[in-house]
């Protein structure tokens, strides 16, 4: 198991900066967007696969604040150091029903303003993408606490959530996480934390990253994709670095990543004091969308108290991958949802 830390006595907090990766909308900017969503028709969340809704979103986004589509396309094309982009100032939805209790879709939600800024925007980097064991499949997730899950390692729970890349153990991973938020925890005390290889790299020697780069760890698949604890499984030996001498990309999971002796393992150890070393964090209110690319960099989230009156923490979430193409095989019908992980993992030949 690795070392817990925590980054709060050495955060870059982008709440009061203004950096590359934070991008304010000013009104005029704002309105358009919301000018863009008022002129497409209301999102069915359960019925967003086979729907023609995402050509309409293609053809809609063209008509995007130039600013704004000119930071997403040279985000796709070069990411940044800090592996994130932040948007604050995106129309919100004009009211809300209770966040959801389960953390399933909410059928009392009547506007799509929310969706449509993910969709809008996260449509500039990728193609969505969801797995069938997720989430029931959807393509736009709910991000919610769920009662008697608070200390699971999972987006249901409150305590805190360690560093991770999205779904690292799966073939299809997606390559961009859009994070937008709806409402946010009572006390305004969940941080959601980014931290970039490309930064943490200069605090690495030359034989830790050696290491990580070598096939000597596995991700444990996340309960989410199992409906019991003995039915998870691992994925195959990878390393956590890859790629680019100066820029590689990076896979790793705190939690759920295991290596398999002890010299790789204190590699790791290592890797995490380094990422939190260039750790960035923020608290997410109604209107920010962070993005993370999944590719380069971690993120996590601090602890907070749910208070399970209806107005706790509400984000949604949306996977997207550059290359479409590539996960055809485990997509039915030319659709957007991944088969179950269990005939990933067959069809890979991983136990």
């Amino acid at each position: 198991m690795i070392k817990t830390y925590h980054w709060d006595f050495l955060v870059k907090n982008c709440d009061s900066l203004t950096d590359d990766f934070n991008i304010v909308l000013d009104n005029q900017e704002r309105e358009a967007i919301n000018d863009i969503i008022n002129q497409l028709p209301p999102v069915d969340l359960r019925r967003l696969d086979g729907s023609n809704i995402f050509t309409l979103v293609e053809l809609a986004k063209r008509h995007i604040p130039e600013r704004i589509a000119a930071e997403l396309i040279e985000f796709k094309r070069n990411s940044n150091s800090y592996g994130t982009l932040l948007f604050r100032n995106l129309p919100v939805d004009a009211s809300l029903p209770p966040t959801p209790e389960d953390g399933s879709i909410s059928r009392a939600k009547a506007s799509s303003i929310s969706e449509y800024n993910l969709l809008l925007l996260m449509m500039y980097l990728g193609e969505p993408i969801a797995y069938a064991d997720e989430k029931e499949g959807a393509l736009i997730q709910n991000i919610c606490p769920v009662k008697g899950f608070e200390d699971k390692q999972e987006n249901i729970g409150s305590t805190y959530l360690e560093f991770h890349m999205e779904d690292g153990f799966h073939p299809h991973k997606p390559d961009y996480i859009g994070l937008y938020c709806l409402r946010p925890d009572h006390e305004r005390t969940a941080k959601t934390a980014s931290a970039s290889i490309h930064r943490a790299l200069p605090y690495l020697s030359s034989k830790t990253i050696s290491l990580l780069r070598q096939p000597f760890y596995r991700i444990r698949t996340s309960s989410s994709f199992s409906s019991h604890e003995e039915d998870s499984k691992y994925s195959r030996l990878m390393p956590v670095i890859s790629g680019d001498v100066l820029e590689p990309e990076m896979c790793v999971d705190f939690y759920m990543m295991e290596a398999i002796n002890p010299t790789a393992t204190l590699a790791l150890e290592i890797l995490k004091s380094a990422l939190i070393l260039v750790t960035i964090d923020c608290t997410l209110v109604p209107g920010d969308l962070m993005i993370v690319d999944n590719r380069v960099c971690a993120h996590a989230r601090t602890a907070f108290k749910p208070h399970y009156d209806g107005e706790d923490r509400w984000l949604q979430r949306l996977f997207v991958v550059q290359d479409f193409r590539r996960s055809r095989e485990s997509r039915s019908g030319g659709g957007h949802i991944c088969v179950p992980l269990s005939l990933e993992f067959f069809s890979h030949g991983t136990p």
